[in-house]
């Protein structure tokens, strides 16, 4: 069953790697409700990394496969990362990112060959003839 979960990152945790070469990464996202909710999302294989880029203390929305299973007669419910649906950068992010993507401020043009100003001739000499 897939849901979507809409907060703020919390915590991006470091990749886990085993021996037979499963990878493995923890994002927990705090969602906006009436009680603290500190909700962990799995990212496995190719979705490692799926965070890097976005900063902790953004909002994010998140489309996650909810999962459950049975061991030693307790159940245990987990969720599995699927997709990206939106990010709202924090202030700071935000001001960065324009920053980066904004056009570059045009050079200082040279001045035009030809003609020069009485005072720039004479810059050495004071007298106005």
């Amino acid at each position: 069953m897939k849901v979507t979960i809409q907060g703020t990152l919390q915590e991006v945790q470091p990749v886990q790697e085993f021996a037979s070469g499963f990878t493995k990464q923890l994002v927990i996202i705090a969602t906006e409700s009436k009680y603290d909710n500190l909700i962990p999302i799995e990212l496995v294989k190719d979705k490692v990394g799926s965070f890097d880029s976005i900063q902790v203390g953004s909002t994010i929305s998140v489309n996650a496969y909810l999962g459950g299973r049975e061991y030693n007669e307790r159940y245990y419910i987990s969720l599995k990362f699927a997709e990206l649906n939106d990010v709202q950068r924090n202030v700071h992010e935000q001001q960065v990112y324009q920053a980066a993507m904004a056009p570059p401020l045009p050079t200082a043009q040279a001045k035009p060959q030809g003609k020069q100003l009485h005072m720039e001739a004479d810059a050495g000499n004071d007298l106005p003839f």
